[in-house]
């Protein structure tokens, strides 16, 4: 009997995964990957559908382009409620596109409270600090991402 009163433990999904890392993108602009991106969030069980237009609001409010052609649309303050589960989703675009005043060829769309928020920034800014690190992950397949971006 005690088999039927075993309860289903809900998984929380990793932070990334290469499920939610997709190479070969393409957008017509920042918008359009901001969308795109956060369906990604969204499918993965981090955020719930509102996080997607605070992603927006907060690219129109302060670019998320930080430079060495990486963007990394998040929510504003206002719709941190919509986060389920701290995630990360990836994005690939080759060609790049235009974005504050940049141009970025990787979007890494992110899902966190405040205190996860600061260590995923602190991670990115560590992994891809340099443009060689930029161009291997832009060139590389959504497995061997992954391992770079998660592995200590």
């Amino acid at each position: 009997m005690a088999f039927f009163n075993r309860k289903k433990k809900n998984e929380t999904p990793k932070v990334l995964d290469a499920k939610n890392i997709r190479t070969g993108c393409k957008a017509a602009n920042s918008d359009e990957a901001i969308r795109s991106v956060g369906k990604m969030l969204l499918d993965g069980g981090y955020i719930t559908e509102g996080y997607i237009d605070g992603m927006i609001n907060r690219d129109h409010d302060l670019t998320t382009y930080i430079g060495n052609d990486i963007a990394i649309p998040h929510g504003e303050y206002e719709v941190k409620d919509c986060v389920l589960n701290t995630g990360l989703a990836v994005q690939i675009y080759p060609d790049g596109i235009e974005w504050g005043g940049g141009r970025a060829r990787i979007v890494i769309g992110i899902a966190a409270s405040t205190e996860d928020h600061v260590t995923i920034l602190q991670n990115i800014a560590e992994k891809l600090g340099d443009m060689e690190m930029v161009e291997t992950v832009v060139n590389s397949n959504p497995k061997k991402i992954c391992e770079i971006l998660t592995v200590a």
